[in-house]
């Protein structure tokens, strides 16, 4: 906002405003204030105005506070729920290796089998294209001349 010293009172024009108004920011003069809690208002409705809304912010942060609190409540409970599943996990394994490593020696079984029938696939696929690709296409010949 402006300098001070070059407002006027908007109540009496004639007269420097000293101070703003805490609420609504008007310049008024040293007739003109109204102290309340502290601070200087232009009126007794904007000191109202001010009491109230300071009970509705510090309604609003009681409430954000709850809210946080609950939040942080819910992250905790997510972590112990992690925490017991890793360590139920854990004991699983602890107590049933031989029965894991199996599982994981029969998905590497299975993924071989499933590597070589792929290969394989692609292998005939190749072997049926090359057949009917004409030996001595002149796309062949261009592709091979690139080549050189």
């Amino acid at each position: 906002m402006a300098d001070i010293s070059q407002s006027v009172c908007l109540n009496h024009p004639e007269t420097p405003a000293v101070i703003r108004c805490a609420t609504c920011g008007k310049p008024i003069c040293e007739k003109c204030i109204v102290y309340m809690n502290g601070s200087a208002y232009c009126s007794t409705q904007c000191a109202v105005n001010a009491a109230n809304s300071s009970g509705r912010v510090n309604d609003v942060l009681e409430s954000k506070k709850r809210a946080d609190s609950k939040s942080k409540g819910k992250f905790i409970v997510v972590l112990i729920i992690l925490a017991a599943l890793a360590a139920g996990g854990y004991w699983y394994y602890q107590n049933n290796q031989a029965k894991v490593q199996r599982a994981i020696k029969k998905t590497e079984r299975k993924l071989r089998r499933a590597e070589n029938s792929v290969k394989a696939d692609a292998r005939e696929a190749k072997k049926e294209i090359q057949k009917n690709l004409p030996g001595d296409s002149k796309y062949k010949k261009d592709r091979e001349n690139l080549v050189k």
